[in-house]
């Protein structure tokens, strides 16, 4: 009968050794991924800052396009004015 016990207790403290590092794994897993989602939150601003500061380039780039082809135009009516 003392070696039944003996038999059980000893699966019984495997079994708990086992949960023990399993419950460790799950709590280092849970760690890694609240910094992976802090991680993502922070790329995620940094593409909507870059996404924003892109559309802003864009449209200022435009504007001297619009300035410029208006100063060619201008040119233009010089040069044809002139050589008439």
């Amino acid at each position: 009968m003392s070696w039944g016990i003996r038999v059980v207790t000893d699966l019984f403290n495997t079994l708990e050794q086992k949960l023990e590092l399993v419950l460790s794994k799950v709590s280092t897993l849970q760690e890694a991924n609240a910094a992976l989602h802090k991680t993502l939150g922070e790329k995620e601003q940094a593409l909507k800052e870059s996404e924003a500061a892109l559309a802003r380039v864009s449209r200022e780039r435009e504007a001297v396009r619009e300035r410029i082809d208006k100063i060619l135009n201008r040119l233009k009516i010089i040069d044809t004015g002139e050589s008439a």
